[in-house]
């Protein structure tokens, strides 16, 4: 398992156990990384990117 691939089950493990915040934080550092490695459009820090922003649109939803 690399390195993107335990951090981005980190942060889905996360989202499952309903830890939104966390999730999106996760993600929000694992496409930051990716960016930084792999240049700016690297789909996978594209789509961590977007769950990121599942995971903060989910916490809103949780929210009372």
């Amino acid at each position: 398992m690399t390195d993107v691939d335990r951090k981005a089950a980190e942060a889905a493990d996360a989202e499952t156990r309903g830890d939104f915040r966390t999730a999106a934080r996760l993600y929000q550092q694992l496409g930051t990384a990716l960016q930084g490695e792999h240049g700016r459009f690297d789909p996978r820090a594209v789509d961590a990117f977007e769950r990121s922003a599942r995971a903060v649109r989910k916490s809103a939803e949780a929210s009372p």
